[in-house]
């Protein structure tokens, strides 16, 4: 439920308004073919947004003319700026205040997303789908920061993970929120509710963490066809598969190649290379990207996959250990790999990884295991080669895997290229 503010604002001026007619809720009702329920929200302040055909329709059944229907329709107004106001707040909560460095090497997926969101015929139900620690939280942030300052379109962060309890990083959560989580994590279909509150105004709404809540489509297919200015942007680990959705596959960052490490102005542009560097300086201020430590930087990105989340650990690390200790950790025991990774505070990124796994269909499943005895990078006749699947199955699971993130697709010289991550290959062995 989302309450109007304390001066009363539109829900008290309905309310004059009706009893200056002498007309009871369900008299107003028939007058107006709007419902005795919708007339009841408004006015107890459980729908703080009217639509705009319901004030409309209101105020040619109390018979309001000239200013008198000027300052009801203004009243409405007034309580969706109110709305609006609650709403945007939510992009500034702890959630996103706590990103506060600058975005790497994702310029590409950020124009697209916002290329999706803003331009015509707009994308209503996006999901940034990849395993965890890629980044998919922090891209859906910075989009909706980017989207936000340009177009000045009301937005609506919520984080599942805090939604489960009924509680947000700060304490209770706000009733809007409550309503949303409600309705995609199955508890209840409050869709109507929500289509009451948005109305047709223009709003996007991200649905953070979507990893293991199977999210209702039909409750959600009625919000965005009730809803026709609402676009809904999820991050979760694979695709929802409600009709409509588009999927945005959200890769590592890319790693350098061997042929990079002898040119320093060309590695410092790579964009794992320019994280891991940004993150080790305060931990490392002396260090300094020399032809010496080059190699030895570049191997690390490749180990940790380019995941931001694992780049982000080995950086930390470096506060107790030189860089060159923890990469001769890493190259000598791959195991260390796995410790290092299942420590990170991020919620059990290892763990997550080896979830993404078992929740495979089995059929995909065993493919994947099978993909590891291709070493480096190989292409779809390779694994057509090696695994002797007929080309339309094999590509139907390489699908599943890519969305999945659980294999990555690199462009080189104008031909496509898979491989496996590490982190996947480790968990696999498993």
């Amino acid at each position: 439920m989302v309450r109007a503010p304390a001066n009363g604002g539109f829900p008290q001026v309905l309310r004059l308004q009706r009893l200056r007619c002498g007309l009871t809720q369900l008299q107003l009702a028939a007058l107006s073919t709007v419902s005795v329920r919708a007339i009841r929200d408004v006015e107890s302040g459980r729908v703080a947004s009217p639509r705009r055909t319901t004030v409309d329709l209101l105020a040619g059944a109390l018979q309001l003319t000239g200013q008198v229907r000027v300052a009801f329709c203004r009243a409405a107004q007034a309580e969706s700026s109110y709305l609006d106001r609650m709403v945007t707040d939510s992009m500034r909560s702890d959630t996103f205040t706590r990103a506060t460095d600058d975005l790497v090497g994702r310029d590409h997926e950020l124009d697209t997303i916002a290329g999706l969101l803003v331009r015509a015929p707009r994308q209503r139900l996006l999901t940034v789908t990849g395993i965890s620690g890629v980044g998919k939280s922090r891209l859906a942030l910075e989009a909706g920061r980017r989207v936000l300052a340009e177009f000045d379109i009301p937005m609506l962060w919520v984080p599942v993970s805090d939604t489960r309890n009924d509680r947000t990083a700060k304490g209770p959560m706000p009733a809007l929120l409550r309503a949303m989580a409600t309705l995609i994590t199955g508890r209840a279909d409050t869709s109507d509710e929500l289509a009451a509150i948005i109305g047709t105004a223009p709003m996007i709404v991200f649905l953070d963490g979507l990893d293991d809540v199977p999210v209702p489509a039909p409750p959600l297919l009625r919000l965005l066809m009730e809803c026709p200015q609402l676009t809904v942007v999820a991050t979760a680990r694979m695709p929802l598969d409600i009709p409509g959705e588009c999927v945005l596959p959200l890769a590592p960052l890319a790693v350098p190649e061997p042929c990079q490490e002898r040119d320093l102005d060309s590695l410092v542009r790579v964009p794992s290379v320019g994280l891991l560097l940004r993150q080790v300086a305060p931990m490392q201020p002396d260090f300094r990207l020399n032809l010496a430590n080059a190699s030895m930087v570049a191997g690390l990105c490749r180990i940790l996959d380019g995941l931001p989340a694992a780049l982000g650990l080995a950086a930390s690390q470096c506060l107790t250990e030189p860089l060159p200790n923890l990469y001769e950790q890493l190259i000598n025991d791959p195991r260390n790999l796995h410790a290092l990774i299942s420590g990170h505070s991020e919620p059990m990124l290892y763990s997550a990884v080896i979830r993404s796994i078992e929740t495979l269909p089995k059929g995909h499943r065993t493919l994947l295991n099978r993909l590891m005895e291709i070493d480096g990078r190989w292409t779809v006749n390779d694994a057509i080669g090696a695994t002797g699947l007929p080309r339309p199955e094999l590509t139907r699971s390489l699908h599943v895997l890519l969305t999945r993130g659980l294999l990555r697709r690199v462009e080189q010289q104008g031909n496509y290229f898979i491989s496996m991550l590490n982190i996947v290959r480790h968990a696999c062995a498993e």
